[in-house]
């Protein structure tokens, strides 16, 4: 009974929370620099083919990666000017943000939320090891959050995101840590650039399907290539991601008098950082294994 109780009352959250909602998946909260805070993905409605266009189908599975990497390969960092277009491609964060190290990746301090408020029951992490930190009286090394996979179904039970029914809009939590920017850079935001994938079906007999995943992020990759699957069905087009913006607090931490102006009379630069394809497509399916180390045996298929 207790719960049917919980469930119950966690999906009249999800319905509320539709009201506010994008229809697309993006990041619920901007961030405020300093701030450590809890914010959600925001999953706006089911999976639809692209190119006809049909109903959507009810969510089962929501993964995601986030560019938390600390191995500076597996994320790309670029400057961006007041309208969004890409300026330069920067090698690291260590011009901008306090702790980013040259030729380092950078901890976000991304931490993953379990329990109640989650979307689906069952949750798997996807993790890296923290090689350069010193490892316990175990041998054991912390790790660095990577992303998530979360899913409906066994072995947790629990029911899909309805399409079909309410079009309801569920909540995927995760908390960010204290980000600050240098008070020698221009950068006025950090933009996160997280892929996400909203799964619908699962199984052999979908991997054609173009309603079998919603996927969201800003291209296509060597595994992600279905264009009926990703935000448009044009190619040229499919350039949307949910993004985490953190925000420079200007109050207590100003841009330097040297920042060039933008042509809108603006001041300062937006810098992005964002996973590579290979690590996406490393890290953003669910694949075939048993609990808890990946699903429960049914492979959600790109």
């Amino acid at each position: 009974m207790l719960k049917q109780l919980s469930f119950y009352g966690a999906t009249a959250l999800l319905v509320g929370a539709s009201s506010f909602a994008l229809a697309h998946t993006g990041v619920k909260d901007k961030v405020m620099e300093a701030t450590p805070t809890y914010t959600a993905f925001t999953v706006g409605h089911g999976c639809s083919d692209n190119v006809t266009k049909g109903r959507s189908q009810d969510v089962i599975a929501v993964s995601a990666v986030f560019p938390n990497s600390l191995d500076a390969s597996k994320s790309i960092v670029t400057k961006l000017d007041s309208t969004g277009a890409t300026t330069a491609t920067l090698p690291d964060l260590s011009a901008d943000i306090v702790g980013a190290v040259a030729g380092k990746g950078f901890s976000l301090g991304i931490g993953l939320v379990a329990g109640g408020g989650t979307l689906f029951p069952n949750f798997i992490p996807v993790y890296e090891e923290n090689r350069t930190a010193t490892p316990s009286a175990e041998g054991v090394y912390p790790t660095v959050a990577r992303g998530l996979h979360t899913w409906q179904g066994l072995p947790y039970g629990g029911a899909p995101l309805l399409e079909s029914l309410i079009s309801e809009t569920g909540l995927v939590p995760f908390k960010v840590g204290s980000i600050q920017f240098n008070s020698t850079s221009c950068a006025k935001s950090l933009k996160v650039r997280i892929a996400v994938a909203n799964w619908c079906r699962r199984g052999p007999a979908s991997k054609d399907l173009g309603d079998r995943v919603d996927v969201w992020m800003g291209h296509t990759t060597p595994l992600f290539k279905d264009q009926r699957t990703m935000s448009d069905a044009d190619p040229a087009k499919a350039t949307y991601w949910p993004t985490l913006t953190i925000v420079r607090d200007t109050t207590k931490n100003p841009l330097p008098n040297n920042c060039a102006f933008n042509a809108d009379g603006t001041q300062g630069y937006d810098i992005a950082i964002e996973p590579t394809s290979a690590d996406i497509d490393a890290n953003l399916p669910i694949p075939t294994a048993a609990y808890p180390k990946g699903s429960h045996g049914y492979q959600f298929f790109p």
